[in-house]
């Protein structure tokens, strides 16, 4: 599968360039900074931005899918709101009809499953973050294009779980108690297996640890 992947040098990013290259796709890292993505067999790496339309839609040009883990200062209330637009128009004259989105949990509708404290904090220290990442989920949803949207919950960079992340759809989970963190390697190995199934698109999908979540009563559908 050839991914291209804005935020190859994020934490989250970074990580999964490393496992879809370990697993043998080939990846086009679109990077501001060329210079800190990590050198490795698969990665093609080509400089620019998401504000750059005509250069991405050059390089995602026979890409499978385009990945989207970058973000701003959690005080920066329009961050992706001015550069996602610009990223779909450049996938859609690149010919791509997948977007894969990494959000994060708190973002608009996906507060309402979270605890109390979780609550408090998206409120009060993250509000114009989360506020931005929830207008941005809306404007790739009303895209036209293949989309994914996935939520994952606190990331630390810790000594990766020995069980998988759990990948839940948000219909089918009914709480998030607490405030669960999960290792950037188990995000980014999430994502991975997100990103290689097409059964996914259309989806909004929480990325938490395998205990960190409770499931809606009667499940979802």
């Amino acid at each position: 599968m050839r991914i291209v992947v804005l935020g190859a040098t994020g934490n989250v990013g970074s990580r999964f360039t490393t496992q879809a290259t370990a697993a043998a796709h080939e990846v086009v890292a679109f990077a501001r900074r060329p210079d800190a993505v990590p050198r490795s067999k698969g990665v093609t790496i080509v400089q620019g931005s998401a504000e750059d339309t005509a250069p991405l839609a050059s390089a995602a040009k026979g890409a499978d899918v385009v990945v989207v883990s970058i973000t701003g200062k959690t005080s920066d209330g329009t961050f992706m709101q001015q550069r996602l637009p610009r990223v779909i128009d450049a996938v859609k004259q690149a010919g791509v009809t997948r977007l894969v989105l990494v959000s994060v949990f708190g973002a608009g509708d996906t507060a309402e499953k979270a605890s109390g404290l979780a609550k408090l904090v998206y409120r009060t220290a993250l509000g114009k973050f989360l506020h931005d990442k929830a207008a941005a989920d809306k404007i790739l949803q009303a895209s036209g294009l293949e989309w994914t949207i996935v939520y994952p919950v606190n990331l630390r960079d810790t000594t990766a779980l020995t069980e998988k992340a759990a990948v839940k759809r948000l219909d089918q989970v009914g709480k998030v108690p607490g405030l669960p963190t999960l290792p950037m390697d188990n995000a980014a190995e999430a994502l991975l297996d997100v990103v290689t199934d097409p059964k996914t698109a259309g989806q909004r999908l929480l990325i938490t640890t395998p205990t960190g979540w409770m499931p809606a009563t009667g499940g979802g559908r």
